[in-house]
């Protein structure tokens, strides 16, 4: 049982710092969506002259604002479940379930990762004209001296970066599910809730 404790306390500790990262980040994307969006909004309807990026700018960092934040709602239990039929079996038949359920979502995930990292690595990375054109138009290429160029891939980065860390906490939450089973749940309790989705 020890070990298996100091396994989970690992594998719970870089959860917890890589989620809480995560959500720091996602906030960031979500402050930077809303300002594109408005920003778009000024431009279009104020100025009648629209801007070529920012309806694909927002739609990237929303991407990335779920892959980010996503995982944390899985760990802390933040999705809506239905648990009827759960409710209404006994503890151990309760837990066998739902350790079927983690380890064939941890199958399916895996098999997902696959894909999604073979989409990313895939040859045709097509280049984001309307993001290009913010480059080119703010100048960063011009001050930096580089030739920095926005590539749809890096929103498909998103999905294997999502499922990687469904992943490690799917790999967790059978590990506890586990111990729950064979000793007790006061030995395996569920990971804390932070109070905030932004920090703990």
């Amino acid at each position: 049982m020890g070990g298996l404790q100091a396994i989970i306390h690992v594998i719970g500790k870089i959860n917890h710092h890589v989620l809480k990262f995560g959500r720091g980040i996602g906030c960031v994307a979500m402050g930077l969506m809303v300002t594109a969006v408005l920003l778009q909004i000024f431009y279009r309807y104020v100025l009648n002259n629209a801007l070529p990026w920012p309806e694909e700018a927002a739609r990237a960092l929303m991407i990335w604002m779920m892959a980010l934040v996503a995982p944390s709602a899985y760990r802390y239990a933040g999705f809506v479940s239905i648990d009827m039929l759960p409710d209404l079996l006994p503890r151990k038949a309760r837990l066998f379930l739902t350790l079927a359920i983690l380890v064939l979502s941890l199958a399916v995930l895996v098999i997902m990762l696959d894909q999604a990292w073979a989409h990313f690595s895939a040859p045709l990375l097509f280049d984001s004209s309307g993001l290009n054109r913010l480059l080119q138009d703010s100048g960063i290429n011009q001050l930096l001296g580089t030739k920095l160029q926005f590539r749809t891939a890096y929103v498909y980065l998103a999905m294997s970066v999502l499922l990687g860390m469904l992943i490690s906490v799917s790999v967790e939450l059978i590990l506890r599910l586990f111990g729950r089973l064979v000793w007790s749940d006061e030995a395996f309790p569920p990971p804390v809730s932070p109070m905030s989705m932004v920090g703990d």
